[in-house]
């Protein structure tokens, strides 16, 4: 009987033992899941800190017409490859327009655009998803383009935003599509639905700004469409049927916009 109780004495004390040391490991692993925690939460703090800080460093980078450089339009003129036209088709300089109402010149087709001023110059600022802008004559009907023309404008874009010029018939079929994509240095270009043409990203991180103003050109003659960046020709498109209109558009992204000014279509 003794030993039997002496067992049963030393079987209570081992459970003991071990329930006592089964309560300190949880105790510790508690203790180690409530320094995780605090480090997770560092973590996560510091992380937010620095994706703000980036965030405002980043905006820095991008385009903002209270600190853009004019640009020097004759020296680009005489430097470049594009060449403007020598007769006005239409010209909106934004003179005279009111900061804050929509651009007079221009049917917005869909989104948004009022104007904005920056070191005595008018723009027109894209907001919203998605602007379309076509421009209007004189008796508010849409602007048709000659035979042969050049089409030129001052733009700006902010981080993550596309921006698009489509050419189109008197049906509203595309013939000739550009598109920037100026976060990515990257640009393509439509001759039809099925037929693109990618550009060359280390050419045009070249030739763009990042934080000013940048001029955008193309120019129409005898079915080739010829599109220019800061007077430099990115590209030559063959059998390009007549356009009859234009559209600039922004495609837009977490507030983001478009900037445009001093449009001017010549033949």
């Amino acid at each position: 009987m003794k030993k039997i109780y002496l067992a049963l004495i030393c079987t209570a004390g081992l459970m003991l033992m071990t329930a006592c040391g089964g309560d300190k490991k949880t105790e510790d692993k508690a203790a180690e899941g409530e320094s995780t925690e605090e480090v997770t939460n560092d973590d996560e703090q510091e992380a937010e800190e620095q994706t703000a800080e980036g965030e405002e460093a980043d905006a820095d980078v991008w385009g903002n017409p209270a600190k853009a450089e004019v640009l020097d339009l004759i020296a680009l003129y005489e430097s470049g490859d594009f060449k403007p036209g020598l007769s006005d088709v239409f010209v909106d300089t934004l003179a005279g327009e009111t900061v804050g109402e929509l651009p007079s010149k221009w049917d917005i087709r869909c989104g948004s655009a009022e104007i904005g001023k920056a070191l005595g110059h008018n723009y027109i600022t894209m907001l919203g998803g998605d602007t379309e802008l076509i421009p209007l004559a004189a008796d508010g009907s849409r602007v048709t383009l000659p035979e042969a023309y050049t089409l030129e404008f001052e733009f700006m874009l902010g981080r993550d935003v596309w921006f698009h010029v489509n050419f189109q018939d008197a049906e509203e079929a595309g013939c000739g599509d550009f598109n920037l994509w100026l976060c990515h240095a990257d640009w393509n270009i439509a001759k039809n639905d099925e037929e693109w043409i990618n550009g060359g990203k280390d050419e045009l991180e070249k030739l763009l700004k990042k934080t000013g103003w940048n001029h955008f050109a193309a120019t129409y003659a005898k079915g080739n469409l010829k599109f220019f960046i800061n007077g430099k020709r990115i590209a030559n498109l063959p059998n390009i049927k007549p356009a009859a209109t234009f559209v600039i558009r922004g495609d837009g992204a977490e507030g983001n916009t478009h900037y445009i000014k001093n449009i001017r279509v010549a033949k």
